[in-house]
Order: structure tokens, then C-alpha cells, then sequence
């Protein structure tokens, strides 16, 4: 039997199922597609992926460090020594960005390089010189900064010193860290992102880090992971609003990663599913975040596997009287989702093929009745954006930032990127309508990302995102524009998103067009 409180909050995703995009009413023409007064493109890195310079002076080994430089470790192909030496060639990054129109850059700062030893009175003046040398670039580029405080690189002494985000220890050293970056960097950035893909982390890298021996908290779950993360969002937004808002008037945001789910049928059952699959992904996080507890669904779903395994205690931690007060009214001023693709998801009953990928981690098992439907990556049609908006607006309805949408060459097209064009079109395209006909917030999108980096399992070579191309075949690291920047020059000068027509990337999404590399060289045609 269904209990009553998840067919209610079922429902109310029942709109996806019924609100695609073809369902969408024309507009004029002229400004359907026009980039609206106040929304940021650009696109990402992340210190750990691009930086390299990974012992610099004294720059202290990361958790990412350590794990790629693990021993007989074979998840990883390559290390992060050097990745793209964005740490050395920063500049000519940044100025081939403005060559590209952006009008902001999301970057992650990193704790190893500006807090060697995790103490804010012992910090690095080369570290905090470098992202003050950045910053002051970006903006004499007429470039916003979105700053994200955490990518997966808290140094290594640290993680092991606190036992990790298992641990509340490790709370206040973050919030220290936080508290350092607004003191020194606050006056120039107006917009902060706490912990990039909290969801992810806490679902995937302990077990990464628990194959390459290093110590995990006995008895430890996922749940406690975010839950502390939680706790650390809040902490930090707090000291913002009460040390920094009134004289840098920033913002302080929340990252999650969001595959939208979207019901297979309108059957409830499917409703009900797809409502399950966001609370466990996403709602786990942001659910607190945004209304100051657990929604009744991730309570439902942990507890009823807790009574399975037989524990005395839920896995799912409760917030303290003082918490929830300090949750209370939010601790988000916007929500930032990386996005990449979608799933269909289907209900099924017990005995029933359950398959979801590998990647969603310890999650999987609290939601035995869902199955997922759909590739991790590379989804390009009209649909992903607009699900991925009406779910996080209906349920949340806080402001937005695509902090990460992006496709991975797996065919190895290098430079001639034909497909990439074509992906951004359809989701940038997606986004403006959907943004404009449901008046939805949306204050920044990023294309993952400015360059080719680290990709974590898939290497450098495997998978590259960026606009950029980088030189890891011949290991000169030189950067090259791809034919996809012409998309995004087109977009800048018009302001409008190019339409990219045709069909020649059919390992998109459905609806994707494209046509030849010559077109491309062409002026875009905006319609």
C-alpha cells in the first residue's frame, strides 16, 4: 500500500508528465530566444581539474591529490599534477573567455592552496594572492565571478585529521574556511557556491576513498555525509547574512546534481516514482536547506530500508531544536544544479527489474520500487532544461543558477565539435522558454566547461567538456578555440541563442539538430 503523505507529494510532480515542451504556445519570435537583461553565461572549472601546480611552494596535498597518487589505485588513469596548468596559464584563459562573450566565469578556490594546514590564522600569501590576482582580472574583464568554496579538494591532512564529512568535526574548519574567503574576497564577489554536488560526494566518493584504505567513520552512511554538509550550508550562510551581507551584498547559494526524473505515464505509480527518485538525489539536501528538515518522502524511504536491515536507529540523522531554528526561513539564496541528462522513470514491484546506474551509489537501495530509463550524459533535446526547471521552481521556488550543463566528446571529435553546438543550443534554447513561460528565476548558465580538464575516471582524453580545447595528446597543453566557440561568439554578439539546425549527432537526445562544419563557420540563423 502507498501511504497517503507520497501519493499527495507524488502529485504534485505530476506536472512534468503532462507539461512537455511540445505543449509549449508560441511566442513572438524576436524575443523568445533573446537573452533576458541580467542573465550570466559562461562557463566552469574547478581547481582540482584544471589548476594543477599541485605542491606549489606550499600547497598542500588535496584529497584529490592523494587519491590519484594512490598506489596501485586503478580508478583514476592520471594524476592532477599538472592537469591544464590553469594555474599558469590563467590569464590567457580568462582572456580567451571574454574572446568567447562570457559575461561571468564559475571557478572553485582551493582549500589545499589557500589554507594549506585548514587554519585561516596560517594562511598561504600565494594561495590568497593567486585568487586575488584572478578576481581582479575577471573583473577588469567586465567577467562576474561565481565562486565555489569546495570541489572535491579539501586538503588531505584535514579529511583524515576530522574523519571527513562523516564527521561533525569537520564542520567548523569548513565554516572557518568560508568565513576566510568572504573576509579576504567578499568585496569582489556577489555570488558564492558552498560545496559543489554535495549529493554526489557523499553518495560516491566514500566509497572511492574507502577502496584506496582511507579510513571512513565506522558505521557511517550517506546521510550522515549530507547531513553534516547541511549543517555546514547553514553555518556558513548565517555568518554571511550577520558579518558580510549588509556591506557586500553577495549571495550564497546550494549546489546539488540533478538528473530530472520524468514519469514514464501518468499512471500514479510512475508519479509516485519519479517524485521518490528527486527526494532521494536531490530533496535530501535541499529539502532542509530550503524548509529546515527532511521531506516526509527521504524520511518514509530511509526509515522503511532501516526497518529491513534490521537497525535499531534510522540512517537518516534528526536535526537538533537549535538546528531547525537555524535552518528555519532558508539558508540558500539561490539553488545551483549541474545538469547533464535525464531519466524516464518507471514503478515496479517487488522482484521487478529495479536497474539504476552505478553512479546514484547507497541511494539506489532506498528506493527499490523505482527504475531509471536513460544515458548519464548527453541528452540534448528540448525536454531536459524544461524538466529539470519545473521540478526544481514547483517544489523550491528559489532563484537558479545552471552552475554546470555540458556534453562529453565520447566520439572523439576533438576540435570539431559540431554536437556540442547542438546540445547548447537545444538546452539554452529550452531554458529561455521555459524561464519565460512560467516566469521562472534563472540568474546564470554555465557551460561545463571553459576547457578540456581532468575528468575523474575518463581521464583527460576520454570524455572532454570544454570549449576549449587543451593539448593532451602532444603534452604541450596548448588551447585551441573548437568550432562550438562560433555558437557561443554568435550568442554573445546577437544575444540571442543560435538555433542550430538539421540533424548529423544522433548520439544526442532525441530532437537534436545539427548540420555540417561549414554551416557553422556561417552566420548563425536566430529564429
Amino acid at each position: 500500500m502507498i501511504p497517503l503523505h507520497v501519493c499527495l507529494l507524488a502529485l504534485a510532480c505530476g506536472v512534468q508528465a503532462a507539461g512537455r515542451p511540445s505543449a509549449f504556445r508560441d511566442e513572438p519570435r524576436d524575443d523568445l530566444y533573446a537573452i533576458p537583461d541580467g542573465l550570466l553565461i559562461g562557463a566552469g572549472i574547478s581547481a582540482c581539474q584544471s589548476e594543477g601546480a599541485w605542491n606549489h611552494t606550499d600547497k598542500a596535498e588535496s584529497l584529490m591529490d592523494h587519491m590519484t597518487h594512490f598506489e596501485g589505485q586503478t580508478m583514476f588513469p592520471d594524476t592532477i599534477d599538472v592537469a591544464a596548468d590553469h594555474f599558469n596559464k590563467w590569464e590567457e584563459d580568462l582572456r580567451m573567455a571574454k574572446d568567447l562573450k562570457f559575461t561571468s566565469h564559475r571557478f572553485s578556490i582551493s582549500w589545499s592552496r589557500v589554507l594549506p594546514t585548514g587554519d585561516p590564522k596560517n594562511p598561504s600569501k600565494e594561495g590568497v594572492d593567486f585568487y586575488d590576482k584572478y578576481i581582479n582580472k575577471l573583473l577588469e574583464l567586465k567577467i562576474e565571478p561565481m565562486v565555489t568554496m569546495l570541489h572535491f579538494d579539501q586538503p588531505y591532512e584535514l579529511e583524515t585529521g576530522t574523519k571527513g564529512w562523516h564527521h561533525s568535526e569537520i564542520i567548523a574548519k569548513f565554516v572557518e574556511y568560508a568565513d576566510f574567503l568572504f573576509s579576504k574576497f567578499g568585496n569582489r564577489v556577489k555570488y558564492w557556491n558552498t560545496i559543489n554536488e554535495p549529493n554526489m560526494y557523499c553518495n560516491y566518493f566514500p566509497m572511492m576513498m574507502s577502496m584506496m584504505g582511507i579510513p571512513q567513520e565506522k558505521g557511517s552512511n550517506v546521510y550522515q555525509c549530507l547531513h553534516h554538509m547541511i549543517l555546514a550550508q547553514a553555518q556558513v550562510y548565517k555568518i554571511y547574512e550577520n558579518k558580510y551581507k549588509k556591506e557586500q551584498n553577495g549571495q550564497v547559494g546550494a549546489s546539488v546534481l540533478l538528473w530530472p526524473g520524468v514519469p514514464a505515464t501518468t499512471n500514479i505509480e510512475d508519479v509516485m516514482a519519479a517524485d521518490q527518485f528527486h527526494q532521494l538525489l536531490a530533496g535530501t539536501f535541499l529539502h532542509p536547506v530550503i524548509f529546515g528538515d527532511y521531506s516526509p518522502t527521504t524520511k518514509y524511504l530511509v526509515d522503511a530500508r532501516t526497518a529491513e536491515l534490521g537497525l535499531d536507529k534510522s540512517r537518516l540523522p534528526e536535526f537538533t531544536s537549535a538546528e531547525k531554528d537555524m535552518l528555519k526561513g532558508g539558508v540558500a539564496d539561490f539553488i545551483a544544479i549541474n545538469v547533464y541528462s535525464k531519466f524516464d522513470v518507471s514503478y515496479v514491484g517487488a522482484g521487478g527489474n529495479n536497474s539504476k546506474p552505478s553512479l546514484l551509489g547507497p541511494i539506489a537501495a532506498d528506493i527499490p520500487n523505482v527504475a531509471l530509463e536513460g544515458k548519464l550524459f548527453d541528452a540534448g533535446d528540448e525536454s531536459l532544461m524544461h524538466d529539470a526547471l519545473i521540478w526544481l521552481w514547483n517544489t523550491y521556488h528559489k532563484p537558479i543558477v545552471i552552475s554546470e550543463n555540458g556534453y562529453g566528446d565520447q566520439q572523439g571529435a576533438g576540435i570539431q565539435d559540431t554536437a556540442r553546438a547542438a546540445y547548447h543550443s537545444a538546452n539554452m534554447r529550452s531554458l529561455l522558454k521555459t524561464m519565460k513561460r512560467f516566469n521562472i528565476k534563472v540568474l546564470a548558465y554555465y557551460v561545463w566547461s571553459l576547457l578540456d580538464l581532468f575528468e575523474f575516471q575518463a581521464g583527460y582524453l576520454q570524455r572532454p567538456f570544454g570549449v576549449i580545447h587543451v593539448d593532451y595528446q602532444n603534452g604541450s597543453l596548448n588551447r585551441t578555440f573548437k568550432d562550438s566557440s562560433k555558437f557561443f561568439i554568435a550568442l554573445g554578439e546577437t544575444k540571442k541563442v543560435p538555433l542550430v539546425p538539421s540533424s548529423m549527432a544522433p548520439n544526442l537526445g532525441p530532437g537534436i539538430c545539427v548540420i555540417g562544419l561549414a554551416w557553422l563557420a556561417s552566420q548563425f540563423a536566430i529564429v
